[in-house]
């Protein structure tokens, strides 16, 4: 008879002779409630299947530890196995890499419902850019309201094999919310929290401008003390749930419970300030938004993490502007800028990403053609926008 472990919340450590290791954010993926009718949906539960989410390494480490989120389901998740591994530059399985993860030497557990749930570390050492992939197996009927990826789905429990027998490509559920890494050289942590413009939205893979931001600091001698966690959710909003909780709800999740969380950069409020469809829908004034920014702040300086904010983009053109939401948007940037004193740092990114001669329109060679989300190129200006900020922190 299988023996089920069912954990409580705690953070787990790899103690060694010098103390507990250091963890810090080698990859994220905020949990949002997952949407069973978006394109390329799988579009059903789990149901005795193995679910093979691929994510990225973004900085070297010895030891390394997946999260798993449960945190908006209601009812517990089972986990019948899961294991990692590498893939190769092509996304491939690379052979003798394989291997199995545990929860308290236990090879299978229950995670209770609102809870995330971290696997024991184990040594496996990546390097930054490296490829990962991590094999679920959920015995039971499940569908977990995670962050939609995309995913391959194999029937029975796959945890063990370099290739999935008969694999499903789709998007669903992906319940891994972050890598986290020890025996690292980072000293810094910064989590860039905001909405799609974060997450990268329109950008290719790995092309989004934290990521970027990421291999510009790493390139730089006197700022290879960074990690980065991305905690972006597209169509995120300040106040309002909808993709995802609003912003002030999930910033202690996914901004004051990331390890060794020591800066911020907050970008968000354009989809509070578009215009919505639905009438009864609140769109905000300025004022509340800047109110929940002053929320943020707070919440952030209580926990010793020095804040930078980034104005907000222009979005002139896009499907949801109008001549009041930009009203609210300059009302905002405004805002930003008077007090930037108050700030650890301001990313003037709507200076940066503005068409010239038109400043209120995002640089058309730039976004990918709906006014509202960059290019790769628009991403890579946005980077190098942020790049003296940032480096400017120091590393010690």
């Amino acid at each position: 008879m299988k023996r089920y472990v069912v954990l409580p919340l705690l953070a787990l450590c790899v103690i060694g002779a010098s103390g507990p290791e250091r963890w810090v954010p080698g990859w994220a993926a905020p949990p949002i409630g997952y949407e069973p009718k978006i394109k390329e949906a799988l579009g059903r539960p789990f149901n005795n299947e193995s679910v093979r989410q691929d994510l990225r390494a973004t900085i070297a480490g010895g030891v390394v530890r997946v999260r798993f989120s449960n945190e908006l389901s209601d009812t517990a998740m089972r986990i019948g196995a899961a294991s990692i591994m590498r893939l190769d530059a092509n996304g491939k399985p690379v052979p003798g890499s394989l291997q199995p993860l545990t929860f308290s030497k236990a090879s299978d557990v229950l995670v209770p419902a609102h809870s995330p749930m971290l696997s024991d570390p184990i040594a496996f050492a990546v390097k930054a850019d490296e490829r990962l992939a991590v094999t679920i197996y959920f015995p039971e009927e499940i569908a977990p309201p995670a962050h939609a990826q995309m995913v391959d789905v194999a029937l029975g429990n796959a945890t063990t094999a370099i290739d999935l027998p008969a694999p499903t490509h789709a998007r669903a559920p992906g319940v891994v919310s972050a890598l986290e890494v020890s025996g690292t050289a980072a000293t810094r942590v910064l989590v860039t929290f905001g909405d799609s413009i974060t997450e990268g939205a329109g950008a290719s893979r790995a092309m989004s401008w934290p990521d970027q931001l990421g291999r510009l600091l790493a390139a730089k001698p006197t700022a290879r003390c960074w990690a980065i966690a991305n905690e972006g959710i597209s169509g995120n909003r300040l106040l309002s749930s909808g993709r995802g909780p609003n912003a002030l709800s999930r910033f202690d999740r996914d901004v004051l419970s990331v390890p060794g969380a020591t800066h911020v950069v907050i970008l968000e409020g354009i989809n509070d300030i578009g215009k919505v469809k639905d009438p009864t829908d609140w769109q905000p004034p300025a004022a509340t938004l800047i109110a929940a920014y002053e929320q943020l702040l707070a919440r952030a300086r209580s926990r010793g993490l020095k804040v930078i904010v980034g104005t907000l983009l222009p979005y002139e053109g896009a499907a949801y502007a109008d001549a009041d939401g930009e009203k609210r948007r300059e009302t905002v940037n405004a805002w930003i800028r008077a007090n930037a004193k108050r700030f650890d740092g301001v990313i003037d990114f709507d200076a940066a990403m503005g068409e010239p001669g038109n400043p209120t329109v995002m640089r058309l060679a730039e976004q990918i053609g709906d006014h509202l989300h960059p290019n790769d190129a628009g991403y890579t200006r946005m980077a190098k926008t942020a790049l003296p900020v940032i480096a400017g922190q120091g590393c010690r």
